[in-house]
């Protein structure tokens, strides 16, 4: 039997978590699986079969963190040596640096899960570092995967990566996140919707994810969708500003900040429409997860991910104005990375999320159609197909 290891930051919440989480209960019963997790402290919020190996605690300040990161090879060095993996499959660029350097013999697979040449100015002085870093080491692996082809172009374009680049879209258990949409509602879970028209956005509450725009887009559609509410799931370190926002525009009883759910798909599920206004993404999760629940979804045309799944052609290059209706849901305007925290016209960008989302909920033809194409897409990226692809790259 083949041993394989998964190395990862750590197992809460995030997409790079709940992917590896989808592989790992995918894979045939050919391996014997590890979870290495680079943060010892981590909590397992994720489903796994595996033997968990921890590997130390993070640090605090830039000193303490670089201290930490070759403390880290040491010790994955060490923890393959001892148990002979046959491949380590890593997870974004730390993780996937540290599986590089500690290599004995084994295959290694590494796999990235956002455009890193965006996500990396989100960084600041690491996010410097992590340019230079896969420049110089992402060439070496076995293996490079990206999730979206897109993310391919970018390591191509703006990190001179001259390698075969696999592709592979993130696997997801459709059946279980259909199972668990139909958990039922508590009595207080359904008061949240009775007689409202109700958008969701599930993420977690950063920069990347534009939530203000989304807020803005409500205070003006409010103004002829008196009943239309918006419920945001997640925690980030920009709850406080959105919370504040929300107050200003006087829309803070439309607004439902329910944070962390174990259970985000029985919300997705009574919803009407899946919104999610993000500057930037790997391969958006939650659009798929979205389908699978049958719930209608809009999206912003940004980098990378929703055009990908949205638009049956996948035109990756085309640029837009005004919003595009397709088979699969509706894709909006880019947003300019702009944070904008008060009652200001609606940008150009907002002005055609907020007639995307009428459009929708306005139009019961459309909503019909695109709610009858929602599940046969997202069973495209059932863990059925998309690991075999992964278990083919691991043999």
């Amino acid at each position: 039997m083949k041993k394989i290891a998964f190395l990862l930051p750590d197992f809460q919440e995030g997409g790079m978590p709940k992917v590896a989480s989808n592989i790992m209960s995918g894979l045939n019963s050919d391996y014997s699986q590890y979870l290495i997790l680079l943060d010892s402290e981590s909590e397992i919020r994720y489903e796994h079969n595996s033997k968990v190996l921890g590997v130390c605690p993070k640090g605090q300040t830039k000193l303490q963190k670089m201290k930490v990161f070759l403390k880290r090879i040491k010790i994955v060095k060490e923890l393959k040596k001892k148990y002979h993996f046959d491949v380590v499959v890593s997870f974004g660029v730390a993780a996937n640096i540290i599986n590089i350097v500690s290599n004995q013999n084994e295959k290694t697979v590494c796999t990235e899960h956002n455009v890193k040449s965006i996500e990396n100015k989100t960084w600041g002085f690491f996010g410097k570092i992590y340019d230079v870093l896969i420049k110089l080491f992402y060439s070496k692996p076995d293996h490079l995967v990206a999730i979206s082809n897109v993310m391919k172009e970018d390591f191509i374009e703006n990190y001179n990566l001259k390698k075969d680049i696999d592709v592979i879209y993130n696997p997801h258990k459709i059946n279980d996140i259909i199972e668990r949409s139909n958990e039922p509602l508590n009595s207080s879970e359904k008061e949240l919707f009775k007689n409202k028209k109700t958008l969701i956005n599930v993420g977690r509450l950063t920069y990347a994810k534009g939530h203000w725009h989304l807020i803005r887009v409500l205070a003006e559609l409010k103004k002829s969708e008196p009943n239309i509410q918006l419920l945001i799931l997640g925690q980030g370190e920009m709850e406080e500003d959105l919370k504040k926002l929300s107050e200003k525009l006087n829309i803070q009883d439309s607004i439902q900040f329910l944070g962390f759910q174990q259970n985000p798909y029985k919300f997705i599920k009574h919803s009407d429409a899946f919104v999610m206004s993000s500057l930037f993404e790997g391969f958006p999760n939650v659009l798929i997860e979205s389908l699978a629940c049958n719930t209608p979804i809009i999206s912003t045309d940004c980098k990378s991910g929703p055009r990908e799944i949205i638009d049956k052609d996948k035109n990756i290059h085309k640029k837009i104005k005004e919003f595009e209706v397709h088979e699969y849901g509706l894709i909006t305007p880019q947003f300019d990375g702009n944070v904008i925290l008060n009652d200001s016209k609606l940008s150009d960008s907002e002005q055609q999320l907020k007639l995307a989302i009428l459009e929708l909920i306005q139009n019961k033809e459309l909503y019909d159609k695109l709610k009858a194409n929602c599940l046969n897409k997202a069973l495209e990226y059932d863990v059925s197909n998309m690991v075999k692809k992964y278990e083919e790259i691991f043999r």
